[in-house]
């Protein structure tokens, strides 16, 4: 596999706390992962210090061959790597189509003065810009609100509104932090079948997802983390079967009704 992600023996530690302990794995490009465990296995925080939030107290992360430890967030979206949140972040005041402007940023040559002034190509990278974020709210299914505030959309669509601005930004690696969370059974298939599409495009894709039903049936590959150590990586198949997988996140309940 020519790893388009690198992630090699990554640690974090917040007050003596191991909250990821030499983890590894890597992601090809077109490829969805799945990052999963129970509640404090450290998904989230290797999704903190892939964007740039936390920076590892040891590893490497490379992206295209390039390591990504101790660069700001703006400068890794700018790499192509771009996220949703486990909480959601819309800002009420903008409309839904300036929402998915605010992830476009990192791509603009004129810069915020630009814009303001009318310098340079400014002016036709705006318009550019509004294009495509109405492109990308047509993708997610939220085109009829593309002038609205974001108070008009559900929680479930107010996800997908995290996903259109996160592609904004034109990501190599998009990472989905519980994008289920809110949704309904149908907004949920709808999303798979984004996210498989985004895959056959080239971008390769990351879930944090609880729900491991819409896990097993979308992504080619799965690492499974429990207190910040990688326990198993496989196929979904592989991964269904895995003893330390079930004991750790579908718990004794869940193993003994296996058996």
């Amino acid at each position: 596999m020519v790893e388009l992600l690198s992630v090699r023996d990554v640690g974090k530690t917040f007050g003596g706390l191991k909250a990821l302990d030499g983890v590894s794995f890597g992601l090809a490009k077109g490829e969805v992962l799945g990052l999963v465990g129970p509640n404090g296995s450290g998904k989230s925080t290797m999704i903190n210090v892939l964007s740039g939030v936390y920076r590892p107290d040891g590893g490497d992360v490379r992206l295209d061959g390039r390591s990504l430890v101790g660069a700001k967030p703006s400068a890794i979206a700018a790499a192509g790597l771009s996220r949703t949140f486990q909480n959601l972040q819309i800002f009420g005041g903008l409309s839904v189509r300036e929402n998915v402007l605010v992830g476009r940023d990192c791509r603009l040559r004129s810069g915020m003065l630009g814009g303001v002034f009318g310098l340079g190509g400014s002016l036709r990278e705006e318009r550019e810009a509004k294009s495509l974020a109405a492109d990308l709210l047509e993708k997610v299914g939220l085109a009829r609100f593309v002038d609205a505030p974001p108070s008009m959309l559900s929680y479930g669509q107010r996800r997908l509104l995290e996903v259109a601005r996160a592609l904004a930004a034109d990501p190599k690696v998009l990472m989905l932090d519980e994008p289920c969370a809110g949704q309904s059974q149908a907004e949920a298939d709808a999303l798979a079948v984004l996210i498989r599409a985004l895959a056959k495009t080239g971008i390769a894709v990351i879930v944090i997802e609880h729900n491991m039903r819409f896990v097993m049936n979308l992504v080619d590959r799965i690492v499974a983390l429990n207190f910040g150590r990688k326990i198993a990586e496989g196929t979904p198949e592989a991964i269904r079967g895995d003893e330390a997988v079930i004991e750790a996140y579908l718990g004794r309940r869940g193993h003994a009704e296996r058996r």
